[in-house]
């Protein structure tokens, strides 16, 4: 609960205006709960809270409203990014009650790969996120898998995976997460046209050779 990102009330809307905020290095952002608030949050504060801390974990929002300042404890919903400069920009939350659970995404983080025995397969990963149950201020950062001990043609379903107290998975858990496969093998493409004109000569060299006739 000591995550805390400041936002105030803001009167204009639409592209204009948020376009104005944006190059003051505000970032606008929609608060959804009891009811709909427009707010506007300082960028650079939340583009550092973002790259330590995530965009799933529960953050106190101190929302000034005049002389009146509140704290409210609230949820990334959605994050619109510019898709050049991949800088935020705009913010959707919403308000969430401490004694309700929520279902929110937890980002996979694979462990031990280093330590995997060379048996000639590779991992591949099926889910980066998986969605959890669990009350506001028991979301996980991260979901570790360890892969040290994975081997040829193994997976590591959500049954294998481990949660903290009060923290449950929502999707079934026979479905895996990893498996360990050996990679197809790729075809160099001369060898391909290589393989494609000796194929051709052989074809050729076995068709009958035109009959002939002498002249009379």
């Amino acid at each position: 609960m000591e995550l805390v990102l400041n936002a105030a009330i803001r009167e204009g809307t639409g592209k204009g205006a948020a376009y104005r905020l944006r190059q003051q290095g505000t970032l606008p952002a929609v608060l959804y709960g009891n009811a709909q608030e427009n707010l506007s949050l300082n960028l650079r504060e939340v583009r550092k809270y973002f790259s330590t801390q995530g965009t799933n974990q529960l953050l106190m929002l101190r929302l000034t409203r005049g002389n009146k300042t509140e704290d409210l404890p609230v949820l990334v919903k959605e994050i619109q990014y510019d898709p050049v400069k991949r800088t935020p920009l705009h913010l959707d939350l919403y308000q969430v009650s401490m004694e309700q659970e929520v279902n929110v995404n937890v980002p996979v983080v694979l462990v031990g790969e280093e330590e995997r025995e060379d048996d000639g397969s590779v991992v591949d990963q099926i889910h980066y996120r998986l969605e959890v149950s669990c009350l506001p201020a028991e979301i996980p950062a991260k979901i570790e898998v360890d892969v040290s001990k994975l081997t040829v043609n193994e997976a590591i379903t959500i049954a294998d995976l481990e949660l903290p107290s009060g923290v449950k998975f929502t999707a079934d858990s026979n479905e895996p997460v990893v498996v360990a496969t050996i990679p197809k093998m790729e075809i160099d493409e001369d060898e391909e046209e290589a393989d494609e004109e000796v194929e051709l000569t052989e074809e050729t060299e076995g068709a009958a050779a035109p009959e002939t006739t002498e002249a009379e």
